[in-house]
């Protein structure tokens, strides 16, 4: 099934999600973070928009059950890109959705740049959840111009009618969270691309019809388009791409220097630019797309995930956290929430042969945890069992993709592993009880220290669980 050589076939999986090679650095933007799908891959988890209030983040959950629950409603999500902002879903752990599925999704969401100014209404199968007919899901972004805050509510009908309560559900929405009406977005976008326009051909016919046109006064009328251009194509992007700072060129804080804390990210609210006062009466944003904007600061993102790297002495690592969904009266079901975490792939790890490199490691610290040893031996043991088992949970995926099975199984003991090569890097894996950490540090560290500081990574991320995760997933019931 896996091909002569497992390790191989894996890092063939791996690669479909790898980055692109670029010269342009490391981006830890809102769009650019989605990069790290190798890391979703080998944890089984969903990333998910972070830092966010845990508050905030749970009230608005309740916005959505309240707002979309109904008969023919099965699951709502909120999400940017390819990342998490929040999901409700049914109380029975059997209906409720795969991580598997939960990628396929918001892959399929995250990449339609048609969805900025238009609603979606499209089949989809989810073979995890059922792979014998297809649901039928609405989206609509709510926010295209700031964060890319998209909804997505899935149902079993695939009528008119529930079309039309979807586009209400969501229209109320996008009103209680202070965006404005969808209608408004379209104009004001389609008003902006065609002064664009406008003024792009008004400046070719002047260039070239008139020679001795005043240089000054057109410069001065460029850069006053350009910077309402970039002003409109920066929010649509999702506060900026811009390259961030790369490791090693400038140095980080140290750990002393920063506190990592729910205040501090609400403190560095981004001052909008200067607008008239209809556009500012119509920007009455939320507490929670405040939050969003914040959050998605490639800054801010930076900085919080260079703290994480300082506490562990670490260059990259990868982390897993399973979480409960929550049922009626705050009582846990038995479904979960697998997420993940942890920075992308950069400085010293800039092309793809050195970013593989780490992935296939990562994968050999996954097996040992899993099996004890990362043998081909050992690992088409493990394949052959679990081809032949189908179990109600894992349904047809065991037999079509029992690798995916393998890696989707918490290990069945506690247990550390670390791996030394070329005396350059240790590359360490621990796991416990609902949570698995991967880590690359230097070689100058000790296997022991390395093991030492990446335990207090791990008790750090637990204990940030609230603001890093969507450590509440909520239920219709809920």
């Amino acid at each position: 099934m896996m091909g002569p050589n497992v390790d191989a076939s894996l890092r063939n999986l791996l690669d479909q999600f790898d980055p692109p090679d670029s010269d342009e650095g490391t981006d830890i933007s809102a769009s650019s973070y989605n990069s790290q799908g190798a890391s979703t891959f080998l944890t089984a988890g969903i990333e998910c928009v972070f830092p966010l209030n845990p508050e905030l983040r749970d009230s608005t959950s309740r916005l959505l059950i309240d707002t979309c629950r109904g008969d023919d409603t099965l699951f709502a999500l909120l999400v940017i890109g390819t990342r998490l902002v929040t999901i409700v879903q049914p109380s029975n752990p059997s209906s409720q959705l795969h991580t598997s599925d939960l990628h396929l999704i918001m892959t399929f969401v995250g990449r339609q740049p048609g969805l900025l100014t238009n609603e979606l209404w499209f089949p989809v199968c989810l073979p995890r959840f059922d792979s014998s007919g297809f649901l039928y899901a609405y989206t609509s972004c709510l926010d295209p111009v700031h964060t890319g805050l998209s909804i997505v509510l899935i149902s079993g009908n695939n009528s008119t009618e529930q079309f039309k309560v979807f586009h209400s559900a969501a229209d109320t929405v996008r009103s209680n969270l202070g965006l404005p009406p969808l209608s408004t977005v379209r104009s004001s976008l389609s008003a902006s691309t065609s002064s664009y326009a406008s003024s792009t051909r008004d400046d070719r016919r002047t260039t070239w019809s008139d020679p001795l046109h005043d240089d000054t006064d057109t410069d001065s009328d460029y850069d006053d388009d350009s910077e309402r251009r970039g002003s409109i194509l920066s929010r649509i992007s999702a506060s900026g791409n811009g390259a961030s700072a790369g490791r090693g060129i400038a140095p980080r804080p140290t750990l002393g220097d920063r506190q990592l804390s729910m205040t501090n990210y609400l403190t560095h609210i981004p001052r909008p630019n200067s607008k008239s006062v209809e556009e500012k009466e119509k920007a009455q944003d939320g507490p929670f797309v405040t939050a969003l904007k914040i959050a998605l600061l490639p800054k801010q993102q930076e900085d919080i995930l260079n703290q994480y790297l300082d506490l562990a002495s670490a260059v990259h690592f990868c982390f897993r956290c399973d979480i409960y969904v929550q049922g009626s009266s705050g009582t846990s079901t038995e479904g979960m929430l697998t997420q993940c975490f942890g920075p992308p792939l950069s400085f010293p790890f800039t092309d793809a042969q050195s970013q593989r490199k780490v992935w296939d490691i990562y994968q050999r610290l996954s097996l040992r945890l899993r099996l004890g040893s990362s043998s081909v031996e050992t690992c088409y043991d493990a394949l052959d069992m679990f081809q032949g088992h189908d179990s109600s949970m894992s349904g047809s995926i065991s037999n079509d993709c029992p690798m995916q099975s393998l890696l989707e199984s918490p290990p069945n003991v506690h247990g550390v592993t670390y791996l030394q090569e070329d005396n350059e890097w240790l590359y360490v894996g621990l796991n416990g009880k609902f949570f698995e950490l991967y880590a690359t540090l230097p070689a100058t560290v000790k296997p022991r220290e390395g093991t030492a500081y990446c335990a207090r990574l791990v008790r750090k991320l637990m204990g940030d669980e609230r603001i890093l995760f969507l450590s509440n997933p909520l239920t219709w019931n809920s």
